[in-house]
């Protein structure tokens, strides 16, 4: 039994709606995000639906829930956001209204419009199938911790709505348009960043009870945290805000499985505990499942901290019962 809290789909539709606005964009993220278009244009496992389905019994994968990694956060002319976002969560909702056994869904939002961002929230609520939103690392070329976004996070909190932090265009991207560099490196700058503005920004202190997912195992949050308590304990900006230490924030956060190393995976673990941290595949856009299941299997956990990995955690954060997963 497994529920896996990254995991993507797209459809051809949307892909095209991307083009009609990335299309002739020869800014460094028009650039990268033709790059990707081109990628979910030519990868049948971006919109095939029976074949995820497929996927998911080849890996015991019992649910997945589906989010859009969406380039819509950085378009600032409000009516194609709108669109895009509409698009993208409409799309992922039919597909966990035909399989409500198998997907769940984190909606999209787009929060640089923060007042259409609530509306968004209100047009799906009370729907079973939304466990939790994605944001993306900014919102129309704002931080994340831009003051105009806080009361979408109030709302968040307020629904009991995780969110899943999900890297879209990271900072620098004209240095890393060769070699594939921003989805090897950049990404991972990029939710790094974004994690520890809001940390230090007083974000979830504000707001105790909002939960985050930290994909790709946090990043480079993990290896950094040293260096997050130094300007903790140096600067006042990285401590007006903050009652406690910065560790003390990203310990409530939950980390997903996305790796493909075992000494991360362990010093994840050792720093965050089995009880949060959360199974991942970022599905389709990886295609070693079977590495990455290995690779937990050479962890040698015992059977609880198995078991919260696997469902259990995710279970208890986004509402899904496992007796529901249990029948299936």
């Amino acid at each position: 039994m497994r529920i896996d809290v990254h995991a993507h789909l797209f459809s051809t539709a949307y892909v095209d709606g991307l083009r009609a606005v990335f299309g002739k964009d020869n800014s460094p993220a028009g650039q990268d995000a033709q790059r990707l278009i081109k990628w979910m244009s030519t990868d049948p496992r971006m919109t095939n639906l029976d074949g995820r389905l497929e996927e998911m019994d080849k890996w015991g994968i019992t649910m997945q829930v589906l989010s859009v990694p969406f380039h819509g956060a950085l378009v600032q002319d409000k009516p194609a956001a709108l669109d895009l976002t509409q698009m993208a969560n409409d799309m992922i909702l039919r597909a966990a209204r035909a399989y409500p056994d198998r997907f769940r869904i984190f909606l999209t939002l787009p929060l640089q419009f923060p007042d259409a961002a609530v509306q968004e929230l209100d047009r799906f609520a009370g729907r079973s199938e939304v466990v939790g939103v994605a944001l993306m690392g900014s919102a129309g070329a704002r931080p994340l911790n831009d003051p105009e976004f806080l009361p979408v996070y109030a709302e968040l909190e307020r629904r009991g709505l995780p969110f899943l932090l999900h890297p879209i265009s990271p900072p620098g991207l004209d240095c890393m348009l060769e070699l594939n560099l921003a989805n090897v490196v950049g990404f991972m700058f990029e939710t790094t960043l974004a994690a520890v503005r809001l940390v230090y920004a007083g974000v979830f202190e504000r707001h105790p009870r909002l939960q985050m997912i930290f994909p790709h195992l946090g990043g480079l949050a993990p290896y950094l945290m040293g260096r997050l308590q130094w300007g903790y304990e140096r600067f006042p900006a990285c401590n007006e805000n903050l009652s406690a230490p910065p560790e003390a924030y990203f310990k409530r956060f939950y980390y997903d499985t996305v790796c493909r190393n075992v000494p991360a995976l362990r010093m994840a673990l050792s720093m965050f505990g089995a009880e949060h941290v959360v199974f991942g595949t970022d599905i389709p856009f990886r295609e070693d499942i079977g590495l990455q299941l290995q690779d937990l299997e050479t962890l040698g956990l015992n059977d609880t901290e198995q078991q919260y990995i696997a469902a259990g955690n995710a279970s208890r954060l986004l509402g899904i019962p496992l007796e529901l997963l249990s029948s299936l």
